[in-house]
């Protein structure tokens, strides 16, 4: 349902590239108000929740893999085609 964060089914929508979806996942919702700003991703949705950062305790390739994951999962995206975009070759 995306609680802090944006509904999973509208996930491409949301972050149309893996550049701010990983940017996303990586500073959670007060580290993105810091460095972007109130809103989020295509939709600019007011952030309201509290979705913790991972950028403390996942590598960047981690992230880029959560990006895929969340991408091709829950937005049915390709997988070989996320996988590229999100530099995951």
């Amino acid at each position: 349902e995306g609680g802090a964060g944006p509904p999973m089914a509208e996930i491409l929508v949301t972050f149309p590239d893996c550049d701010s979806h990983r940017k996303w996942v990586g500073l959670g919702s007060a580290g993105w108000k810091e460095e972007v700003g109130n809103t989020y991703g295509s939709t600019d949705k007011e952030i309201k929740g509290a979705m913790p950062a991972f950028a403390e305790s996942l590598t960047p390739e981690q992230i880029q893999q959560v990006a895929v994951y969340e991408r091709v999962r829950f937005g049915e995206s390709d997988l070989e085609a996320e996988r590229a975009a999100c530099g995951l070759d």
